[in-house]
């Protein structure tokens, strides 16, 4: 993979494109809160059909990634994808395509230590939390009828740290507790005055 020259990018000049900009940080995030609703025809809407995943544990397709996360996160408690750091870059080279570097902190609960994909070796039965930092490094393409998607991921990682889980306040069910299905307050009806749906 080549070095980015200091002219295959060019800032944004257009209406066109800062909705491009607007348009690829939607896909990102779309991404992000697919996992950790468990929404996986939301995460796979966010790929091209022919798109390539370098996933560190998975490398390949994103139908093939889908059924990964899918049967990854049956024993994940809670999960949490924070965003920050977003760069993203329109060629200027080539119309329609866009790099984009995000960083990322994946914060998850799993049910039992053995069911994580980095720490089963452990081997025991106890919750497990554990924090993943990385870099979404994506190539991004917009395409007649679908718009922008991922066209190649690869996830450069930084750390990885276990967490004792004595350290978290237990929650309780007095408290709206985050969901990872369609229960959740997200998917709850718009608070709109005078309506009481």
């Amino acid at each position: 993979m080549t070095k980015p020259g200091a002219g295959e990018w060019r800032e944004p000049e257009t209406v066109d494109d800062l909705l491009a900009l607007a348009q690829i940080n939607a896909v990102l995030v779309a991404y992000c809160q697919g996992v950790d609703r468990r929404d996986w025809d939301q995460v796979l809407s966010c790929y091209h059909e022919d798109a390539y995943e370098s996933h560190g544990q998975y490398v390949g397709g994103p139908t093939g990634f889908v059924d990964w996360l899918r049967t990854n996160h049956e024993h994940v408690v809670s999960s949490m994808h924070v965003l920050s750091n977003v760069t993203i870059k329109l060629s200027a080279t080539h119309p329609g395509f866009a790099r984009a570097e995000s960083y990322c902190l994946s914060n998850k609960t799993v049910a039992s230590t053995k069911a994580d994909t980095f720490f089963s070796s452990v081997g025991t039965d106890d919750v497990l939390r554990r924090t993943v930092a990385v870099r979404y490094i994506d190539t991004l393409q917009e395409r007649p009828g679908v718009g922008w998607r991922i066209l190649r991921r690869d996830v450069a990682f930084e750390w990885v740290r276990r967490e004792p889980n004595e350290h978290y306040f237990p929650l309780t069910d007095a408290m709206d507790n985050s969901r990872r299905d369609e229960g959740d307050l997200w998917f709850s009806p718009l608070a709109i005055p005078g309506n009481d749906a």
